[in-house]
C-alpha cells in the first residue's frame, strides 16, 4: 500500500509546473504525414461500394442549408528539436496542400425533386485552394513562471487559387433529357512560371519538366513572406496550465506569375429514368479554354490565428485533459478576403501517456471549417516513437459522426 501511495504522489508532484506540451526527448528528429478528406453528402462506405447508388432525395434531405461542402488537406512536417530545462530551439520544415469546394443546396434540391420541362435552373458554387512550404526556427524560454514559445517562419506559396465563384445550371428538355453545366474563371497565382499547366484543354504536369532548379530556388526566395507563431503559457495551478496562442502575419508573400482561363463542365443524359436502370450512358465533357500566362504581384498570407488553451492534469502527468478555442482568418489583408474568410475553431482532447511504452489520445475539434473526431495511439520505445491516429470528419457537425470524411496521420520520432 505504501508503495502504491508513493507512486501516486510521485506522479502528482511530477505534474507541478508542467508545460502545455512537454518534450519527451532532449534531442528529437521527427517526421509527420497527415491527410484529411471530407464531404457532407453521403458516408464514405457507400461511395466505395462496388455498385454506387446515388439516392438524390436522401442526399438533398440530409444536406444542410449551407449546401454541399468538400474539403481536402495534406500536411507534411520534418523537425529537429533540442530541449533543455529552461531553453529549447529547433528547425522545422513544413509543406501544406489544401482546398475546399462549396455548392449551393438548391442544385441538389432540383436534382432530387425534378425540374419542369424546358426550364433552366441555376445555382452557385465556390472553390479555393492553396499550397505552402515553410521553414521555421522555434525557440522556447522562461521568464519567471511564464513560458514563451516563439516560432518565426519563412514561407512561400507554391500556388494560390483565390476564392472563385462557379456558376452551375440544370436544363431539362421537353423530351426528358437533362443537361448539367458548370463554368468558372480560372485564376491561379504561382511561385514561378507554370507554362504547360494546361495542354489541349486539360490539366497537365508538363510544366514540371520546364522548371529549372535554380529558377525555382530564386523564385521561392523572391516570393517569400514572414509570419510569427507564438504561445505564452502560465501554471495557474499546480495541475492546470493555461496559455494563449497566435499566428501573426508580418510580411506577405508575393506571387509574380499567373495562369488565367475558363473552365467548363457538361454532363448530359437523354433520360433520367433510363439512367436509373443503367440503360443510358451519362455523357460528360470538361474543357479549359482561353488559357493565358502573365505576370502578377499578388499578396498572400498564411491564416491569422488567435486563441487560448489549457491543459489540466488532475492525477499526474500521465493523464492530460486539453481544451482550446479561438478563431482564424484565411489570407488576412488579401484581395480575396471577406467575412466568410473568418471562422471559429476549437479542440477538446484527452491524453494518457506513461503506461509502459503505450499512449492513447482522444479528441474532437473544429478546424479549417471541418469537424473531426479522432483516436490516436503512441508507441514510445524512448529511442524511437510511433504516433498513429485516425478520424471521422465532415464540414457538417451531424455528418461528422457518420463517416462522411476520413483523416489519418503517422509520425515517427527518433532521439533521446
Amino acid at each position: 500500500m505504501k508503495k502504491l501511495l508513493f507512486v501516486f504522489l510521485t506522479l502528482c508532484l511530477s505534474s507541478l509546473f508542467a508545460e502545455l506540451y512537454p518534450a519527451r526527448r532532449y534531442v528529437e528528429l521527427g517526421y509527420t504525414e497527415a491527410l484529411r478528406v471530407s464531404q457532407n453528402a453521403m458516408p464514405m462506405a457507400d461511395i466505395f461500394k462496388k455498385n454506387l447508388v446515388l439516392d438524390l432525395k436522401k442526399i438533398s434531405k440530409g444536406m444542410p442549408k449551407s449546401g454541399f461542402a468538400f474539403a481536402f488537406e495534406d500536411n507534411s512536417a520534418l523537425n529537429l528539436d533540442f530541449n533543455f530545462s529552461r531553453f529549447a530551439f529547433g528547425f522545422h520544415i513544413d509543406s501544406q496542400f489544401s482546398g475546399r469546394l462549396n455548392i449551393s443546396k438548391s442544385l441538389f434540391d432540383v436534382l432530387a425533386e425534378g425540374v419542369s420541362p424546358g426550364k433552366t435552373y441555376t445555382a452557385d458554387a465556390n472553390f479555393w485552394s492553396e499550397s505552402f512550404v515553410s521553414f521555421s526556427v522555434p525557440v522556447r524560454f522562461n521568464v519567471g513562471k511564464v513560458r514563451v514559445r516563439l516560432s518565426p517562419s519563412w514561407f512561400s506559396p507554391i500556388y494560390y487559387v483565390p476564392s472563385t465563384k462557379i456558376t452551375c445550371s440544370a436544363i431539362n428538355g421537353n423530351d426528358g433529357s437533362l443537361r448539367l453545366t458548370a463554368s468558372a474563371p480560372i485564376e491561379v497565382y504561382t511561385v514561378t512560371e507554370f507554362k504547360g499547366l494546361v495542354n489541349d484543354g486539360k490539366l497537365s504536369g508538363d510544366f514540371v519538366d520546364k522548371i529549372k532548379d535554380d529558377d525555382l530556388a530564386r523564385s521561392f526566395a523572391q516570393s517569400a513572406g514572414i509570419d510569427l507563431a507564438a504561445l505564452v503559457e502560465y501554471p495557474l495551478l499546480d495541475t492546470l496550465d493555461i496559455g494563449g496562442y497566435a499566428n501573426i502575419p508580418i510580411v506577405p508573400a508575393r506571387l509574380k506569375h499567373k495562369v488565367t482561363g475558363t473552365a467548363s463542365l457538361s454532363v448530359s443524359t437523354d433520360s433520367l429514368i433510363k439512367v436509373a436502370f443503367d440503360d443510358s450512358k451519362m455523357e460528360h465533357s470538361a474543357d479549359i479554354s482561353d488559357v493565358a500566362y502573365s505576370g502578377a504581384n499578388y499578396l498572400v498570407n498564411r491564416p491569422l490565428r488567435l486563441g487560448a488553451e489549457c491543459a489540466w492534469r488532475p492525477v499526474g502527468k500521465w493523464l492530460t485533459m486539453r481544451a482550446a478555442a479561438g478563431f482564424a482568418m484565411r489570407n488576412p489583408f488579401g484581395a480575396d478576403f471577406s467575412a466568410k474568410s473568418v471562422y471559429p475553431e476549437y479542440k477538446l482532447g484527452l491524453e494518457i501517456v506513461g503506461i509502459g511504452m503505450f499512449g492513447l489520445g482522444l479528441s474532437t475539434e473544429y478546424t479549417k471549417k471541418v469537424f473531426a473526431h479522432a483516436v490516436g495511439i503512441m508507441l514510445n520505445f524512448r529511442a524511437i516513437e510511433f504516433d498513429i491516429s485516425a478520424a471521422v470528419c465532415s464540414p457538417t457537425f451531424v455528418q461528422s459522426f457518420k463517416g462522411e470524411g476520413v483523416a489519418a496521420a503517422l509520425g515517427v520520432k527518433l532521439g533521446w
